[in-house]
């Protein structure tokens, strides 16, 4: 803790000792500033993105999915605030639940947080793997990608950004701005090349905000819910903040920020970059039956009439994409770090060990590579299951973001929320209420097929892949955790009087606080001690 004359602290030191209260202490840097995370954030859930990867479905689509992810989002940026630990929907669990059912709650939210992560990895690994056999076959029309070089491209991407995140961990808060910067100049020159390109020859106004044609076999309205549902990944990693927390400064009032803002940029830049793919197609059904894995190539291919152009284009976008990979892996660590902390993952002290040179946890990154290069074997036998994932990571993810908002509505929000920055106040029931039924909503959509008639090859097989992992969690309990997981170590009336210390005193760095708030934090520290924390 540094000091000023006696009266000032840095916002880091009232940090370390919030955290120290909340069970930890902190093993990290605090080395992302307010625009680094942001920027993490942005590159990550990079709606622009998600939307080329997965375009499907009508323009309003997008903006539902948006609307109601925002809405997710605002409830847990709430817990992020009242709970600034790297753990987020484990620790949140945790904290809001009956003492009967704390650990089995953060034990169970934990693995389908990083489960979620984990899939998602994958998802991006696959898409920016395609991407690239996908520019091959623009240059060689004869040429056949076949499985296995999809998979070995999909595993070198996977340990490339592995090894950006170990050996250049001190550089990745520099790494995100630049790709933001990259990203917001990709998504500009994709949109202007499309709209000036295509403006001879480009779809009608009526086809891009009104057509509802649907190739699913489904009716118009069902088809509508399942665009949605498709929209959704698109907006998917909100979270990351909250496991990042420890890594910067102030969290409490930071990273609610930084759970908001990029979603809103997000569907602000996903919406005209809609616009310009719908706007440059000039045949559908030549989008519809694309021999690409990927419809994107062939509306990039149609807006430009260029192999070049369109290889160009396809380029930029799998570049910005690996930053997105990158920002996975990140995240995904850094959950599986927080987590072991308490023990909840077999081998746990390996998987909580921060490496002493690159400052971050290089032994969870590790393993989550290897879960992902394990899982892409699926594909070499089934690409139909593999693509399963895709729906399986929403599925445990935003599962993952409700239950802690679901036993706040249970349980009574008043009741158990401590003093918080960001509140929701007389809001906060019907947004916990609407995202519990909503994400409940989607789970029931992703195990339904897509696709009529359904046949072997079509069907979801979401349910098999999620309940599949979800017994799974449940069989690691009962035989491995049960009586002897306790969760996180807090003492809460520690934690309440360094939050109150800290929201009253308005700490932000470089500011003062009066001598009663200082004093509560020292007295904090004493008792800490007392502790053996």
């Amino acid at each position: 803790m540094s000091s000023n004359n006696g009266d000032t602290t840095s916002s880091q030191g009232y940090d370390d000792l919030e955290l120290e209260a909340a069970g930890y202490k902190r093993s990290m840097p605090r080395r992302f500033t307010f625009w680094a995370l942001a920027a993490l954030s942005f590159d990550l859930t990079c709606t622009w993105l998600g939307m080329g990867s997965s375009i499907g479905g009508t323009l309003w689509s997008l903006v539902i999915a948006g609307s109601m992810t925002l809405v997710v989002s605002a409830g847990m940026a709430e817990l992020a605030s009242a709970y600034p630990v790297a753990g987020a929907q484990y620790y949140w669990s945790f904290m809001v639940s009956s003492d009967k059912y704390k650990p089995f709650a953060s034990f169970l939210n934990g693995w389908m947080s990083i489960i979620g992560w984990w899939l998602g990895a994958a998802s991006v690994a696959n898409f920016v793997a395609s991407m690239v056999l996908e520019i091959v076959g623009i240059w060689h029309p004869d040429f056949q990608a076949k499985q296995w070089q999809q998979w070995l491209i999909y595993v070198a991407l996977t340990w490339i950004s592995v090894a950006a995140n170990v050996f250049g961990s001190a550089w990745i808060p520099a790494f995100n701005k630049a790709l933001f910067g990259i990203s917001v100049i990709t998504l500009s020159s994709t949109m202007i090349t499309l709209f000036v390109v295509s403006r001879n020859n480009h779809a009608s106004a009526e086809f891009i905000f009104t057509d509802t044609t649907s190739s699913s076999g489904w009716g118009e309205g069902w088809a509508f819910f399942y665009a949605i549902g498709n929209a959704v990944y698109t907006f998917l990693g909100s979270d990351c903040a909250a496991h990042l927390c420890e890594e910067i400064s102030n969290p409490a009032k930071n990273v609610p920020r930084v759970i908001m803002w990029p979603l809103l940029g997000g569907l602000l830049t996903a919406f005209p970059f809609a616009v310009s793919l719908l706007y440059a197609i000039n045949d559908l059904q030549a989008v519809f039956t694309t021999t690409a894995g990927l419809p994107l190539i062939e509306i990039y291919y149609q807006g430009t009439g260029s192999r070049v152009a369109a290889s160009i284009l396809l380029a930029m976008f799998a570049f910005c994409f690996f930053g997105n990979l990158v920002a996975n892996a990140t995240t995904a660590s850094r959950t599986l770090w927080a987590v072991s902390r308490d023990g909840a993952l077999p081998f746990s002290k390996y998987w909580a060990h921060v490496h002493p040179r690159w400052q971050m946890p290089a032994n969870a990154m590790c393993l989550s590579a290897t879960f992902i290069t394990l899982y892409g074997l699926i594909f070499l036998g089934s690409s139909t299951a593999f693509s399963a994932m895709v729906s399986a990571c929403i599925f445990f993810l935003q599962t993952s973001c409700v239950i802690p908002q679901a036993i706040l509505v249970y349980r009574g929000r008043d009741r158990v929320l401590p003093e918080r920055h960001f509140n929701l106040g007389r809001l906060g029931y019907p947004i916990n209420i609407v995202a519990v039924v909503w994400v409940a909503f989607l789970d029931v959509l992703y195990c339904l097929p897509t696709v009529r008639p359904v046949t072997a090859a079509n069907m979801s097989y979401v349910s098999v892949v999620a309940f599949g992992l979800i017994a799974f969690i449940i069989v690691l309990w009962f035989t491995t955790k049960r009586g002897v997981f306790k969760g996180p170590r807090v003492d809460v009336e520690l934690l309440n009087e360094r939050r109150n210390a800290a929201i009253h005193g308005e700490v932000v760095e470089g500011d003062s606080v009066s001598s009663t708030h200082k004093e509560a934090f020292n007295n904090g520290g004493e008792k800490n001690a007392a502790l053996g924390n």
